[in-house]
């Protein structure tokens, strides 16, 4: 059975496709890049970088052919990205943060996955439904850490309350500057 070719960077070398990859995926120039015959190396690596790379190899490519390879490498990239910055969320977590830590990872991915459905033309079914759940999936962390950190909330008002309730028996505070206490500065009403 033949291997079906989606595009021509899919029958260069192997180790020219690499090379590819890492300036697409990871923004690196090729340790061998000409710079005397193809320009100095700024910045990241465009597909007229990519075509001329090719082309000092001894192969031809398209601009359009590049486009179309880097398509689903760039959700890649974006997906690495989201993963770089939940790892840096979480760095300094602790059980305070974990919940709206779970929140906001919950929230990126969500973006990075409704980017991806939006930009690819070619999901499949399979595909779409396996995004569609992986977002449902991460609405319900969502919701369960917004529902966690209102009842951290809710614990923390009522351990107030008893604590505010406790001094102002021992110092003699009457009800009605008690009750404007819980309110006006604890948040608490009763």
């Amino acid at each position: 059975m033949s291997r079906r070719v989606h595009n021509s960077i899919d029958l260069l070398p192997v180790d020219l496709r690499d090379e590819l990859f890492s300036m697409i995926v990871d923004g690196d120039w090729p340790a061998d890049w000409p710079a005397d015959k193809l320009g100095e190396t700024k910045g990241k690596p465009t597909y007229e970088n990519l075509v001329a790379y090719a082309g000092h190899k001894g192969h031809t490519l398209s601009k359009s052919a590049v486009g179309r390879w880097a398509q689903p490498l760039m959700g890649y990239e974006k997906m690495r990205i989201a993963c770089e910055s939940a790892k840096t969320m979480t760095r300094d977590m602790t059980n305070e943060k974990a919940s709206e830590n779970q929140k906001a990872a919950a929230e990126l991915v969500t973006a990075h996955m409704i980017n991806l459905m939006t930009s690819e033309d070619s999901l499949t079914t399979k595909q779409a439904q396996e995004v569609a759940k992986s977002l449902k999936d991460c609405t319900a962390v969502a919701l369960q850490s917004d529902q966690y950190i209102r009842q951290q909330l809710a614990e923390k008002a009522k351990t107030a309350d008893t604590a505010i309730a406790a001094i102002a028996k021992k110092k003699h505070i009457d009800p009605e500057t008690l009750k404007a206490i819980r309110e006006q500065v604890y948040g608490i009403v009763k």
